[in-house]
């Protein structure tokens, strides 16, 4: 559940948007004690309309295609974390995340990890050893072609 309500972020957004007030002005009046938040709802407002304020009620699932496209776009467009989430309509710290993991492990770590508590039948040493995900030679490529196109960026 959302902390604010979807008429409360409409009515704080309509009310900067139309008064022209200071973030600071408009968070006061509203109650809100973080002005980031309404900085990021003007800025989805701005791009996708009223409706990127609804909270999204399923979880989403994500290729690793789109994930990896999204962590690209960051690199190669140098733009900020907030601006890449406005443009894909994403939330930053989904963004960050998927950021994290690309630069921890490469594209191996945009993979989907497999849901719920491993079977009882694997043997119990099986379980205590970390096995690294070897990348595919797609997967290779794509992650070599990424980083000549960051350095190229740079």
């Amino acid at each position: 559940m959302s902390k604010y309500s979807y008429q409360f972020k409409v009515r704080a957004v309509q009310d900067y948007l139309n008064q022209s007030h200071d973030y600071s002005v408009v968070c006061k009046k509203y109650g809100t004690s973080y002005k980031h938040s309404l900085m990021t709802w003007v800025q989805n407002v701005q791009a996708y309309g009223y409706a990127s304020l609804d909270p999204r009620r399923s979880h989403r699932i994500y290729s690793l295609d789109y994930k990896f496209h999204v962590i690209t776009y960051y690199r190669t467009h140098q733009l900020s974390i907030d601006k890449v989430a406005a443009k894909f309509n994403l939330n930053r710290t989904q963004v960050y995340s998927w950021y994290r993991k690309y630069k921890k492990e490469g594209i191996v770590g945009l993979k989907p990890k497999p849901k719920g508590r491993p079977r009882e039948t694997i043997n119990k040493c099986k379980l205590t050893k970390k096995s690294k995900i070897k990348p595919t030679k797609e997967e290779q490529y794509k992650q070599r072609i990424a980083n000549l196109e960051s350095k190229v960026a740079d």
